[in-house]
């Protein structure tokens, strides 16, 4: 169900009059009004609920002021929930429990919400709709299915762990681009100083002298003196234009799977994208499969979800061969980004019924390979970025100091 923005007055606990937009996941007024007057303990004095399109706007709009919320306060909330389910705990008290212990603004609002919507007589799956920009869809699923298995703690424990493994991968990967980034930045920083403050003054100085230099010398200057002006006439509005625009270019799905195709077939970020998204998907897969959902719909959800829009676009051609009647391992080797191994061993799972055994191997095997590609490429990048700054440098002392050393002489002569 979407949202359904309403304006709202009410007295706070205070006896003072307050005004708010509110986005509930009701259409009701009457259950809106229940539901505000125990989110805020207050009274509501006036309801209005907005129009059609403004909710629509505000399912647009939401996402974009909306920060994610950190990955262990969620896994700790799920986690912690299943733990109080399992003893026994009626579901409202669990929450109303974890209420008192959440520190996160935006985790304790959400966990509010489900209190008051479950306290309505809701369900947790309805509630965490609301929350879909932070909650995966994979950890939705599994909700609905524990509650229609009656199983909903195990199911909220194995979300957690899922979301654990998820932020192991994402870190991983972020290690591997992080070195390479802080050290690119270092380094055109430094060439920016060196241009904008330095070299024009050795620049200057070679021309008050009237010093014969070589012809190399003289092009890098009146290069130099070029660079200067441009970054001082129009550099900063390029520079905003040419990130505004990249921003927005990034926003079309064509040039992003352009962009993320072109990755792929680069040596190192390839590696890293492909044993990445071999992970995430293998463990995604295992774990919506081993809840029991159909082929189709697990891999519906793991498209949803997958971010890398080349990978997207051959999940969707996959699970639309598997509803065709195709096995998962030949739309897998149809797709061509799968190694061998990998459709071998589904094939393997498809045969025996145990695909997702074969598919939480296979995740395994691949998080330990993206470990060690961090690692190996983290050691192998940092004499590359050595062997750039030094080049970058001795280029300057062959160009500029070189010359600075033969007037000395000359003058000393």
């Amino acid at each position: 169900m979407t949202e359904q923005v309403f304006w709202v007055r009410y007295l706070n606990a205070d006896g003072a009059l307050r005004r708010r937009f509110v986005s509930l996941g009701t259409h009701d007024e009457s259950t809106a009004r229940l539901l505000l007057e125990r989110q805020y303990a207050a009274v509501v004095v006036d309801l209005w609920r907005g129009p059609a399109w403004l909710s629509m706007v505000w399912q647009v709009v939401r996402p974009l002021f909306s920060r994610a919320w950190p990955v262990q306060d969620l896994t700790d909330l799920l986690h912690n929930l299943g733990i109080m389910l399992k003893s026994g705990l009626p579901i409202d008290l669990a929450l109303s429990e974890l209420l008192k212990d959440t520190t996160h603004p935006g985790v304790r609002q959400c966990v509010r919400d489900i209190y008051n919507s479950v306290s309505a007589g809701n369900s947790l799956s309805s509630a965490l709709a609301r929350y879909e920009h932070q909650v995966p869809l994979a950890v939705h699923a599994l909700v609905v299915l524990g509650e229609q298995s009656g199983g909903l703690d195990h199911t909220l424990q194995e979300a957690a762990r899922h979301l654990k493994r998820m932020q192991t991968i994402r870190q991983d990967i972020g290690k591997a681009l992080i070195y390479p980034l802080f050290a690119c930045s270092t380094i055109l920083i430094a060439l920016l100083f060196w241009i904008y403050y330095v070299l024009p003054d050795l620049a200057r100085m070679f021309q008050q002298m009237g010093a014969k230099l070589p012809s190399y010398t003289l092009w890098t200057m009146n290069f130099i003196m070029q660079m200067q002006s441009f970054m001082r006439s129009g550099f900063w509005f390029a520079a905003a234009a040419g990130t505004v625009g990249l921003s927005l270019a990034l926003r079309n799905r064509g040039v992003r799977y352009r962009l993320y195709h072109l990755f792929y077939r680069l040596p190192i970020s390839g590696l890293i994208m492909r044993t990445g998204a071999l992970a995430f998907i293998t463990e995604y897969l295992a774990l919506l499969i081993r809840a029991g959902l159909p082929l189709t719909e697990a891999l519906r959800i793991l498209t949803d979800a997958m971010r890398n829009p080349y990978f997207s676009a051959k999940l969707v051609s996959i699970r639309e061969g598997v509803a065709r009647g195709h096995s998962l391992s030949q739309e897998m080797t149809r797709s061509g980004v799968f190694p061998s191994m990998v459709t071998r061993l589904v094939a393997v799972g498809e045969q025996s019924g145990t695909l997702d055994s074969q598919l939480a191997l296979l995740a395994a095997d691949y998080q330990q390979r993206l470990a060690h590609v961090i690692a190996t490429l983290s050691e192998i990048i940092k004499p590359l970025l050595v062997v750039v700054a030094g080049l970058f440098f001795a280029l300057i002392v062959i160009v500029f100091l070189m010359p600075v050393y033969q007037l000395i002489a000359q003058v000393m002569r």
